[in-house]
């Protein structure tokens, strides 16, 4: 058996900038350094790690390419906000450019989504499960003031992602919270046609109370084949989703679809 031949080059050394850009990196990962808050000067810097400034002036432009901190001319260098909302936009722009669909999102969500809700029934505690219980009965109030106010032109996609929201963050995962905020920026909300703002709002509480109850079971098996059978879409609604570009609403013929299923 041959060996291979590896490079001659020795591996480069950790240099001094990049040995100070990791701990400051460190530091702001903990926590440590709220975002929006200022580093301390360069010469302060340099003092504390007894480094010349250039190696610090170094080191924080490799903290702002990773995003961390961003230098503004004249006042300092500051710890940026989280990069997950640029993330979500960059995932939704090499979704448009692969021509993904509304269906590619929801039948991702049916694999995902039953398992965040065994783990949310399972983590959950009962104050939790009393604030989400409250978000839903919120979410049905400002329904049922927009059909008592046919002019109102309030944006209810909000209140509705931050149901969903909350049940990611019932999981106590950090990695499926994130997750899932992505997967719920990327959702519209589904436009339907041939039933009337009442029928809506019926067909919304009895799918929250359905699943407000999923919750509420404790029981991490049943609430996962609940969760399953509650998704479920009659083929007019999968064919409506296929043909709509992701990002997009969807209008689906309410007529054709159960009145289970938001």
């Amino acid at each position: 058996m041959s060996v291979p031949s590896f490079p001659a080059t020795p591996i480069s050394k950790q240099t001094l900038a990049e040995k100070v850009a990791e701990d400051i990196a460190d530091v702001i990962l903990q926590g440590k350094l709220e975002i929006g808050s200022a580093l301390p000067s360069e010469s302060e810097l340099a003092k504390q790690y007894g480094v010349s400034q250039s190696v610090i002036r170094n080191a924080t432009h490799l903290l702002v390419a990773r995003g961390l901190v961003e230098a503004r001319h004249g006042k300092g260098v500051f710890v940026t906000p989280s990069q997950r909302e640029a993330f979500g936009d960059a995932l939704l722009l090499s979704l448009q450019r692969a021509g993904a669909t509304v269906w590619d999102l929801e039948e991702f969500e049916q694999l995902l989504f039953p398992a965040v809700v065994a783990m949310a029934t399972a983590n959950a505690t009962d104050e939790e499960l009393r604030h989400i219980r409250d978000a839903a009965f919120a979410y049905i109030d400002l329904l049922q003031e927009q059909i008592d106010d046919p002019e109102s032109d309030e944006i209810l996609e909000g209140p509705f992602a931050h149901i969903l929201n909350r049940v990611y963050q019932l999981t106590h995962n950090e990695v499926v919270r994130q997750i899932g905020e992505q997967l719920v920026a990327l959702r519209r909300s589904r436009q339907w046609s041939g039933i009337d703002s009442k029928g809506a709002l019926e067909m919304d509480k009895a799918f929250l109370t359905k699943f407000l109850a999923i919750l509420e079971t404790r029981d991490s098996k049943k609430a996962r084949e609940q969760t399953e059978q509650l998704m479920r879409l009659p083929a007019a609604a999968i064919e409506a989703m296929k043909a709509t570009p992701i990002g997009q609403v969807p209008k689906i013929d309410a007529s054709k679809v159960d009145r289970k299923s938001r």
